[in-house]
């Protein structure tokens, strides 16, 4: 029997919830990253305005992160009073929103503790105290998407994972992009040996992040590919080529030519802007860059703005993907509804 295949046209028109995920795995990867440099700089001191540079960029991403997914819920005042309207704990949405009303007065209170200066191990403190929250944040921004157990795309075991590294590497790209693009208004960095360590230092730790963000897509990838979930229609709406057509959706050209879709497919944005723009190219930079050490700061801020780009597309990638549903192994009237009333 031919499985029917579920579509819908919600998700390829949505841009607010792409856009949620993408500044709110920011705002926890940049806020990471300025913790972290905080506490590195109690021994070397340059990556203390790396700390600050980072600690000031993730107020605003927290920011949009919380107009985006306001504006989304239809209903603003509900995300503004969270603590008396989200109280459906078994919905990662209301967890979402108590992530976000946690994490961001942290990341608030961080930003405003370097601003003014106050004692550098009360700011760490309340810096290292924030991050469970934030990294919270992350992981919400996949477990989201993934709590919907009838699209194939929207993984479970992979997409929580796949945001909070890409999280972690947004915020690394976007620490140090914001890093170069100050550096001639920084005096600490007139010296070049300081300006080199730090840079060198972020380069590394994006190199890094960058092979494991190539793994577990490859990882995702194959599993959507091979996953064969249940051998028999159960009436979860889970069969066997549901993670099949989930990767032809997202890897093949041609896949509109075999099933409707209102979109288009999409392997252009995955294979250009995800794998080409977003991995590829940056990795081939840093590899330069590591190498030749000429042009170091341009190619970097070419690498880091290229890796916020894909990151960026891969969170509409994988929203997109949510127009289709696994398919149904049987026809819908043969679905088994129980009696009324016994």
């Amino acid at each position: 029997m031919e499985p029917i295949v579920l579509w819908q046209t919600k998700w390829s028109h949505d841009v607010l919830v792409p856009m949620y995920l993408f500044w709110g795995g920011l705002c926890a990867g940049i806020f990471l990253v300025a913790v972290l440099a905080d506490l590195v700089s109690a021994k070397y001191r340059p990556f203390a305005t790396l700390s600050r540079i980072a600690a000031y960029a993730a107020v605003p991403s927290y920011v949009l992160a919380g107009i985006f997914i306001t504006i989304h819920l239809g209903k603003p005042e509900r995300g503004l009073a969270f603590p008396i309207f989200f109280t459906n704990y078994n919905s990662w949405m209301v967890l979402g929103g108590w992530a976000m009303g946690f994490g961001g007065p942290f990341a608030v209170t961080y930003a405003a503790l370097h601003y003014f200066g106050v004692r550098a191990w009360i700011r760490r403190v309340v810096g290292v105290v924030g991050i469970p929250f934030l990294i919270w944040l992350a992981v919400n921004t996949g477990l989201l998407l993934s709590g919907a157990g009838f699209v194939p795309i929207w993984s479970r075991r992979y997409i929580p994972v796949i945001f909070v590294n890409s999280g972690i590497l947004n915020g690394l790209a976007g620490a140090g992009l914001l890093f170069l693009l100050t550096r001639p208004l920084i005096a600490a960095y007139k010296k070049e040996g300081s300006y080199q360590v730090v840079l060198h230092s972020v380069s590394l730790a994006t190199f890094i992040f960058e092979v494991i963000e190539a793994v577990l897509l490859y990882q995702f990838l194959t599993f959507l590919a091979s996953a064969a979930t249940q051998p028999a229609p159960t009436g979860q709406f889970i069969m066997v080529k549901g993670g099949e057509l989930a990767y032809e959706y997202i890897t093949r050209f041609d896949f509109c030519t075999r099933f409707p879709c209102t979109r288009g497919p999409l392997a252009p944005w995955f294979w250009g802007g995800v794998i080409a723009v977003g991995l590829v190219i940056p990795f081939i930079l840093a590899v330069g860059n590591f190498i030749i050490r000429r042009w170091e700061s341009i190619i970097a801020a070419v690498e880091f703005a290229l890796i916020l780009t894909g990151g960026a597309i891969l969170r509409f990638v994988i929203v997109w993907g949510g127009d289709l549903k696994a398919p149904l192994a049987f026809p819908p009237s043969k679905w088994p509804i129980p009696p009324i009333g016994g």
